[in-house]
């Protein structure tokens, strides 16, 4: 036995790595066990830091022990997990365990309770000591299972004898405010159900917790006194511990602080000398066995100031900082004070005043001067005092040095040539201060032209300086520096001299943008410039930029000209002048300024419904004079109203002409929605603004794409079906639903009225009753919802059973004379049916005295005749019959009268009653019929006039029934009855049901997102159609299945892609299975590829730039979803670079950029759309260096024939169909030699033992082992013991090491499809007897045979395939030896008959598993009975299964039946025709997935059960001597016999490569078959001559 683990997650977050309490992940719960079980407990927590866990049972820790044990780890995740477990527990294990999570922030704590099977106990209880009114909480440590009950008691007196104590639920006895009297022995008493008791006894001690008196001290307390505390305990239980703490610790050792003991609840605690560090909270704590308790006092002892940190002179210079620290202690805490002298002697101190801006005090004292000045130098004192002794002072000093510093600031001096120039310069500073004039950095000399004149007046230094008859070369920068000990400091003036201007040169124009451009110049000499700027064209004289004149001062080399217009040329000059004149115009340069984004948005917008997928935008382009640049396109943004986001971009190029309107249709939309639009244009700087207002515009309504939900129907009195159901989600309803339209339809014709084979009624609640339907009958119901637009696709079907009615009167009754005292009664039951005959009621009167009753068929038997006896002879006796259904008694039948007199003999009678029999081909069905008469009848059964014979098919049954095991057509059987006085018959018919054939699909006509199709219904096939399903996809796409209601002459096939090829094909499918589906009808919506571009327009280039304008790529029909680009350096060698792999449409320019200037490039461009892709390659050359092109044709396309070629071998597609080619060549190969082998080894035995003493044949070995795959396991082909080297020499055995089995096979396929050439390989498994069933009845172009089911319900499934045409390499076996064919599978009959004919060879086909599929078709009405069900089990739906669903329960085994291979070519040749008449192409099947209906053989229902685990499979007996045949020769086979020559299953493709690979490959086909055909003839000569020839009925020729 495991461990128990009952625990609980407590869901609680992950463990976070920040400080958090403890928080319980995992706990126990309670739980019950037996003695001897084992049991684990966990307990799980997080927390940071990582709590511990420790466990307590009963409140007592718990201990490991022999059979305990605790143990806990910490997982990767920082969680603590602990268990306790408990090896064989016992009853003294049980009780409450409690596992604690704690860590430094807090605790968590849970318990759960373990009860162990057991007698009661009661674990040692400890004593209890408890505080003086507190309650006391006593828990009985109890324990055993059942639970006992838990007393209390106390001196022998049951607890609780007052209102102060309580017992609670959980036992626990509670004693409320405790006293000294409720001290004493308490005893807990445990008392099972048989009486057991067990005790246990603890005592509880109260007492009193101390009280400490408050404490008497002296408030004003100096340094130097002395003083005392007394602590002293007035109440509480002794002994008492009284102890003394200063500021929360115990007392350190100090002379000056004693603590005496006075009494034994009484201390003293003696300050004898007063000092600053006694001052604290000084705590008496009391303590005795109750509580511990405590009370403080604070002392504060006054002391005097004390420096901290003494005040300091020092030395500082203007400007700077100077902080003079000043801090002083004591209590109360000092006041520093600041004062200053006021002049150069330490006296007179006067108090600072601080401002708080350049002087300020912090509050420790210290001094703060900001920015110093030379007035702040002298004596300061710093003084501290409080209430407590004397004040403290400090006197310093503080010296302020000021540096040098030339206070006049520097400039430009000018002065005219030949004229005297002065400069003048001052200083101030601590003397010696020294001021110098320096030029290019020497000392200038006074000479003739130049003096220099120094003085000093009230601390300031002035040095002049004088330049007579001054030239162009005294022009310059002239330095005055001043100096002194504390620093040096410098002034530059420029002087200038004027001289006439002359022309600036240089002139130049840089860094342009849209508003503005930087003009430099150079002058020679200082002078003013105007610089005149005017716009070429394209800008009015009104408008600010158009031009102007800007002035710019003296000694300035470049100016900012703003106001610009975007995208204009400019022309500019410049002028110097200054008091001499003005000079020349500099040249002319011209500019023009870069583009800008629009400021303005396109006018007049409008937007329009275009459909319910698209709307229709048209627009202005905005005012010209705020494009600001060449338009080059517009970004219209469509989204969903009141929804953030989703914003669909979409950029087009400029189409109108100027002033013109532009429009754009954007499509895929959702319908009946409001969408808001807004456009903006754009030029080579990028977007404007959006429209404003932006337009909201409503799309189209359309009809509902979904159908309503939630559909439910059950039957409602008779000939009633209530439904009801719930509208469609919002999503999909596109306007306001208008109403439903139910659609009910009886499953069988039995039910159907002629004229009407269907109801419908219109509403428009969400129920609806509808009446009138026939009594008894399953009827399926489908629902649609229309508005104003059209109506939704049908829900999946749902089923349901009308109530029985009250039955007609039975008819042909007919009353017989048989004897002197006895008359038989026989009649035949009501037509039509209203439900089940639960009984017949026989009424007979004798004389017409009152009638007595006499009930027949009780039980549900169908008896319909009745023999009266014990009546008189030769009186009058009336009878009648009437039938009794659950909805009661009906009319009775016609009356009819008998005398009774003596017969030896009576004509024979044929009771059973004729009816109709409504069943599936391949099920099978009993006939009743019984003779009566004298002498006694002989029975037999006649066909068309043929007696029945005892058959495979017809078995007399003893007593005369007729059991048809497997109905293949409609037709009556007659049941006579004859003896030698005359003959009777009853008539029974038998309506054979089969799936529908296959309908006409047709297209219609076709948009843009939409097919619509015509349908045509071929036949029933004996059954109500119950509905349509169209299958559809695009190229290489998953199918896609669309509901129609039965009643429905068109389909509507919505949202698909814009101009793309869709195959599409059409079942029908009735209460028997689906139809062989139509011919593919191949239809395109509307829309073509994208065009060709204008190269000119697309393509822009610079030196190192391609620029690409994608949005000017047209549309044909449908809108482009991206582009991809590319690029290479050489097209003779292509190897493309993927630039910009997805490009989306809100795109406008597009660069291909760091490319190298005056080269050529190679790009290639595609336009992809859901229509097809358009691919262009360009030649692009960049521009050089100054902007020119290298040639005239700078841009050149790449004709599609050389890009082609050029990676024509390196396509995917060419590379995946040489290969395939070549694997499928390697596959022929194998197959010669498996076929040479297999001649040579055509079968094995073990030593000494022949081929004949086997007990059966190769082929039946094969059958079986292929049943044994069908459950669900799939085996590789598995060898016999041949030679090495052998084909069978591989291995593989299953995980039984099972001895090998050869049915499974692999196959390979090599695709192609339409307009590309597409290649896959694919590997699947196939026996051989699905081969030998595909050549006996050659399937359609997909190579898929549809089947028929015995019983509607049993859902046809499909195998999932892709749409590739597959060519398969198979094995194919055929009996080589004559005689009787002993190996047949089980489903097939016995007996020895001729050659069969073609119609034989159909009856006598083999059955195949359906295809099977992982995706349930649900709208098909699945329900199976558990008989129907492989293996017993219900099937894997779910949908209902009650008796409501149509489902014909078989009373008999199923065989299987394929359908006649003409009938399917013939109805596949009627609907192409008319597929092909109604404007549609249809194509040949591009192996869709249909889902074939079949009947189960009832051998196999218990054999692939999925609870049932695999058969180990057997190795063959014997291998037939056979050759090996592919499938795609039994295709061969089969096309020649129907068009009488060969035909490739698979399409053509164009190309030379493809073309040659297929000569290939069919030269190689015909040599094998060619081959082999000539050794089988030799061979089966050469059999024929050594032993007889045998007739063999079940010989199959491929």
């Amino acid at each position: 036995m495991g461990l128990k683990r009952a625990s609980r997650d407590l869901g609680l977050s992950h463990y976070s790595h920040t400080e958090s309490a403890p928080q319980l992940r995992y706990t126990p719960i309670e739980q019950t066990v037996t003695p001897g079980d084992p049991v684990s407990l966990k307990c799980s927590a997080v927390g940071s830091p990582v709590p511990v866990i420790t466990w307590t049972r009963d409140h007592q820790p718990l201990l490991p022990s022999h059979r305990t044990t605790v143990a806990s780890f910490r997982t990767a995740l920082g969680e603590v997990v602990s268990h306790v477990n408990l090896s064989a527990v016992t009853v003294r294990e049980g009780g409450t365990y409690t596992c604690t999570a704690h860590n430094t922030h807090s605790s968590q704590a849970h318990s759960a309770r373990l009860n162990v099977y057991g007698p009661p106990f009661v674990r040692a209880m400890p004593n209890v000591t408890s505080v003086a009114g507190e309650d006391v909480h006593l828990w009985c440590p109890a324990g055993g299972y059942p639970a006992p009950t838990i007393t209390w008691r106390r001196g022998g007196d049951l607890l609780p004898s007052s209102l102060r104590q309580e017992v609670l639920g959980n036992g626990t006895l509670v004693v409320r405010n405790a006293g000294h009297e409720d001290a004493g022995r308490y005893s807990c008493v445990v008392t099972d159900r048989q009486g057991q008791t067990a005790a246990s006894h603890t005592f509880l001690h109260v007492l009193k917790p101390p009280v400490i008196d408050n404490f008497i001290l002296r408030r004003s307390l100096e340094e130097g006194q002395r003083t005392q505390l007394s602590c002293t305990v007035t109440e509480g239980d002794l002994p008492i511990t009284i102890n003394w703490l200063k500021d929360g610790r115990h007392l350190q050792h100090d002379p000056d602080v004693e603590s005496k003991r006075t009494s034994e609840f009484s201390v003293v605690l003696v300050l004898k000398r007063l000092q600053e560090h006694h001052s604290g909270a000084y705590t008496c704590e009391a303590a005795n066995a109750a509580a511990a308790v405590n009370k403080t006092a604070t002392i504060r002892v006054k002391v005097s100031p004390k420096w901290v940190v003494e005040p300091s002179g020092g030395t500082a210079l203007v400007g700077s900082t100077v902080v003079m620290d000043c801090n002083a202690r004591g209590y109360p805490q000092p006041v520093v004070t600041w004062m200053k002298a006021p002049g150069e002697a330490a006296r007179d101190f006067q108090p600072l005043v601080v401002d708080g801006v350049r002087s300020s005090q912090t509050p420790n004292g210290s001094l703060i001067l900001q920015e110093t000045k030379t007035s702040d130098a002298g004596w300061y004192l710093c003084r501290a005092a409080n209430s407590v002794g004397k004040p403290i002072s400090k006197v310093v000093q503080l010296t302020v040095h000021a540096p040098a510093r030339v206070v006049t600031e520097g400039g430009r001096v000018t002065g005219h040539a030949g004229q005297v120039v002065t400069v003048t310069c001052e200083a101030t500073g601590d003397h010696p201060l020294t001021l110098t004039w320096l030029r290019h950095h020497d000392p200038v000399s006074p000479g003739h032209t130049v003096r220099i004149r120094q003085s000093e007046a009230g601390g300031v230094v002035r040095a002049v300086l004088e330049m007579v008859s001054v030239t162009a070369a005294d022009a310059g920068p002239y330095t005055c520096r001043a100096t002194n000990p504390h620093g040096a400091h410098s002034q530059v003036f420029h002087v200038a001299v004027i001289e006439p201007p002359t022309a600036p040169s240089g002139v130049t124009v840089s860094e342009v943008t849209s508003r503005s451009a930087v003009v430099s110049w150079t002058l020679p000499q200082p002078a003013t410039v105007t610089i005149q700027y005017k716009g070429m064209r394209g800008v009015k004289e009104e408008s600010p930029g158009h031009g102007g004149n800007v002035s710019v001062g003296q000694w300035t080399a470049s100016h900012v000209l703003t106001g610009l217009a975007p995208h204009h040329t400019y022309m500019v000059r410049l002028m110097a002048h200054n008091d001499l004149g003005v000079s020349q115009p500099s040249p002319t340069r011209i500019f023009t300024t870069t583009e800008e984004a629009p400021s303005g948005a396109p006018r007049d917008v409008r937007v329009a419904a275009g459909g319910p997928h698209s709307l229709l935008v048209t627009w202005r382009a905005p005012d010209h004079l705020l494009t600001h640049g060449t338009l080059r396109g517009y970004t219209i943004a469509v989204r969903r109203q009141n929804l953030q986001g989703h914003i669909i971009y979409i950029s087009r190029p400029v189409i109108a002409k100027p002033g013109g309107v532009e429009q754009y249709e954007v499509r895929g939309l959702t319908p009946a929605t409001l969408y808001e639009v807004a456009v903006r244009a754009f030029t080579r700087a990028g977007p404007g603004p959006l429209s404003s207002p932006r337009i909201v515009d409503s799309t189209s309504h359309d009809a509902p794409s979904c159908p309503p939900a939630g559909v439910s129907c059950r039957g409602s009195g008779r000939g009633g079906v209530r439904v009801w159901w719930s509208p469609p989600p919002t999503t999909c309803a596109h306007a306001a639903v208008a109403g439903y339209t139910i659609t009910a339809t009886p499953t069988s014709y039995a039910h159907a009225h002629a004229n009407s084979r269907a109801w419908q009624v219109n509403t428009t609640n969400l129920e609806k009753n509808l009446d009138s339907l026939p009594p008894s009958a399953n009827v399926s119901v489908t629902v649609t919802a229309f508005n104003d637009v059209g109506y939704s696709a049908p829900n999946y079907p749902v089923f349901c059973r009308t109530e029985d009615d009250a039955p007609g009167p039975p008819e042909a009754i007919r009353a017989v004379v048989t004897g002197p005292t006895t008359v038989l009664v026989t009649w035949s039951p009501p037509r039509p049916s209203t439900g089940v005959v639960l009984h017949y009621t026989l009424y007979s009167a004798k004389n017409d005295q009152v009638a007595v009753r006499d009930v027949v068929g009780v039980g549900g038997s169908e008896v319909t005749w009745r023999e009266l006896s014990g009546l008189t002879q030769g009186s009058r006796v009336q009878v009648w019959v009437t039938a009794t259904t659950a909805a009661g008694e009906g009319n009775a039948s016609l009356k009819l009268t008998a005398l009774p007199s003596p017969k030896s003999r009576y004509s024979p009678v044929a009771v059973g009653g004729g009816r109709t029999w409504r069943v599936g081909v391949g099920s099978g069905v009993t006939l009743g019929c019984r003779g009566l008469g004298s002498p006694p009848p002989t029975i037999t059964w006649t066909r068309v006039g043929v007696t029945v014979q005892n058959s495979h098919l017809t078995q007399p049954l003893p007593g005369g029934d007729l059991h048809l095991t497997a109905v293949r057509e409609t037709e009556n059987y007659t049941c006579w009855v004859r003896n030698s006085v005359g003959e009777d018959s009853v008539t029974h018919q038998v309506v054979a049901l089969t799936p529908p054939p296959p309908p006409t699909l047709a297209l219609a006509h076709a948009t843009h997102h939409t097919l619509n199709l015509t349908i045509t219904p071929t036949g029933d096939g004996g059954a109500p159609i119950l509905g349509y399903t169209v299958h559809h996809r695009v190229r290489a796409g998953e199918w896609v299945e669309v509901g129609v209601d039965r009643g429905g002459t068109g389909a509507v096939v919505r949202g698909l892609p814009c101009g793309a090829p869709h195959h599409l094909y059409l079942t029908a499918w009735n209460s028997q299975g689906t139809s062989p589906p139509s011919p593919v009808l191949l239809a395109t919506t509307l829309g073509s590829p994208p065009g060709r571009p204008d190269p000119a327009q697309l393509v822009e280039v610079n030196s190192t730039c391609v620029t690409l304008r994608l949005y000017t790529w047209p549309e044909v029909g449908c809108p482009i979803t991206h582009w991809k680009v590319e690029q290479s350096r050489d097209v003779s060698k292509g190897g493309w670079t993927s630039l910009h792999p997805h490009v989306t449409r809100d795109t406008s320019d597009l660069g291909v950029c760091d490319l190298t200037s005056s080269t050529w490039h190679l790009l290639r461009i595609t336009a992809a759309s859901t229509a097809g892709d358009t691919t262009v390659v360009y030649r692009v050359a960049t521009k050089d260096s100054e902007g020119g092109f290298i040639t005239a044709e700078w841009v050149q396309e790449v004709p599609p024939s050389v890009a082609r070629s050029v990676d024509a071998w390196l396509d995917a597609h060419i590379v995946a169909g040489v290969v395939s080619a070549l694997l499928l060549a390697t596959a022929f190969i194998i197959c010669v030699c498996v076929a040479v082998r297999g001649r040579k080894y055509g079968g094995y035995s073990r030593q000494g033992e022949s081929v004949d003493q086997k007990g059966g044949s190769g082929e039946e070995d094969n059958a079986n082992n292929c049943q044994l795959t069908r459950g669900g396991h799939v085996y590789s082909p598995a060898p016999t013991k041949k030679p090495r080297g052998s084909l069978a020499s591989l291995k593989m055995q299953d995980e039984a090491s099972d001895p090998y089995e050869i049915c499974p096979y692999a196959t390979f396929s090599v695709g192609n499809s339409e307009d590309t050439l597409e290649y896959e390989l694919s590997q699947y498994v196939m026996t051989p007897r699905d081969c030998l069933a595909a050549s006996l009845h050659p399937p359609p172009s997909d190579r898929h045979q549809p089947q028929q089911s015995p019983a509607y319900g049993q859902v046809p499934r499909q195998r999932p395939q892709s749409h590739y045409k597959e060519a398969e390499i198979a094995y194919i076996s055929r009996g080589s030896r004559g005689g009787e064919y002993g190996s047949r599978p089980k489903s097939m009959p016995s007996g020895t008959q001729n050659a069969p004919t073609a119609a034989q060879d159909q009856q006598r086909a083999w059955p195949e598993d359906a295809r099977k599929d992982t995706r349930g078709r649900h709208h098909r009405p699945k329900s199976r009975s558990r008989v129907d069900t492989p293996g017993g089990g219900q099937d894997s739906n779910t949908e209902s299964n009650d008796a409501s669903s149509p489902v014909q329960q078989p009373h008999h085994y199923h065989q299987h039946q394929h359908q006649q291979q003409t009938a399917v070519v013939a109805a596949a040749a009627a609907a192409a025709a008319t597929a092909a008449a109604a404007g549609g192409r249809v194509a040949p099947h591009p192996l869709p997935p249909v889902r074939h209906a079949r009947a189960r053989s009832e051998s196999s229902s218990s054999d692939t059960s999925s609870l049932t685990p695999p058969r180990p499979l057997h190795p063959p007996s014997a291998f037939s001597n056979s050759r090996e045949l592919s499938e795609a020769e039994c295709d061969r086979n089969v096309f020649k016999g129907e068009n009488g020559r060969a035909r490739d299953p698979a399409s053509s493709s164009s190309g030379d490569v493809e073309e040659s690979i297929k000569a290939e490959l069919e030269e190689l086909l015909h040599r094998y078959e060619h081959q082999q055909q000539r050794e089988e003839q030799k061979k089966q000569q050469q059999e024929e001559k050594r032993r007889p020839a045998e007739k063999n009925p079940y010989t199959i020729n491929v």
